[in-house]
């Protein structure tokens, strides 16, 4: 399969509209990556979505920023939740071919969220 470049902001627009989110976006133009096969990749993006959505009805706030080490996809939201369910080692794994990591990060009672970073 050949390798396409993928516009995460677009991507994210797209989803954010086929799942007629209440959602925030902060999205930085000029955000793309390679990829030879885009599925796995909108599955992580709507585990993430749905694992973070969970954790409150407030609004979701998403964020794409480029730095000089690569490329983060954030998904934040505000929560009293302070146990946080573990992420699931299938997305750990979908996401080496991207040269992508996720991180969650939590204040307990305060805010939940999931990064999603790729590599330069």
């Amino acid at each position: 399969m050949a390798a396409e470049v993928i516009d995460l902001r677009d991507l994210m627009i797209k989803i954010k509209e086929m799942k007629k989110m209440n959602a925030n976006l902060a999205l930085e133009f000029d955000c793309a990556i390679e990829v030879e096969d885009i599925n796995p990749l909108v599955k992580v993006i709507n585990y993430a979505i749905n694992y973070i959505g969970q954790l409150s009805e407030q609004e979701l706030q998403i964020s794409l920023n480029q730095s000089l080490s690569g490329i983060t996809l954030g998904f934040t939201v505000f929560t009293e939740t302070t146990e946080l369910p573990a992420i699931n080692e299938q997305v750990t794994e979908a996401l080496k071919q991207y040269q992508a990591t996720i991180e969650l990060k939590n204040e307990p009672g305060k805010y939940a969220q999931l990064l999603i970073s790729f590599e330069k």
